[in-house]
């Protein structure tokens, strides 16, 4: 589990039955960063994944995996020094055959460039700038 360590969950919003919004913010001190990539930390693809899913676990109040993915664009770089806010828009629906269909789509949420010893450094996402498209299948796992 990445929450609490990785990330931190800003707040969970939910227009309608089906549809969440869920704001994260990315901890850019964690170790991952050392290892990719230590100068440019860039948040691993297969994290955003596991971020994803651990989203529509808290949503579901039950442990997931996937079964599934049909589709997954990682469309930019992700930041956590200079973007590390982030929003996930998730769309979960029941199917009939007790399987979970999910569509995400990730946004950066940045204040602005970040300034550093009086420069300012180009942020590889801007904000709002869309950095994942996923559509995949979960099902329920036993803990």
């Amino acid at each position: 589990m990445l929450l609490d360590n990785f990330y931190t969950l800003l707040s969970s919003e939910s227009p309608n039955s089906i549809t969440w919004t869920i704001r994260v913010k990315l901890n850019p001190e964690h170790a991952i960063y050392q290892g990719h990539f230590p100068e440019h930390p860039v948040v691993p693809g297969v994290c955003l994944l596991q971020l994803i899913k651990e989203c529509a676990e808290d949503i579901r109040r039950h442990k997931l995996q996937y079964t599934q993915v049909s589709s997954c664009k990682f469309l930019s770089v992700v930041n956590p020094v200079n973007t590390p806010c982030l929003s996930v828009t998730l769309t979960l629906k029941d199917t009939e055959e007790g399987k979970l269909q999910l569509q995400a789509e990730g946004t950066v949420k940045a204040e602005g460039a970040v300034t550093t010893e009086g420069t300012t450094e180009a942020k590889e996402t801007a904000e709002n700038e869309c950095f994942i498209k996923l559509k995949a299948v979960l099902t329920s796992t036993k803990i």
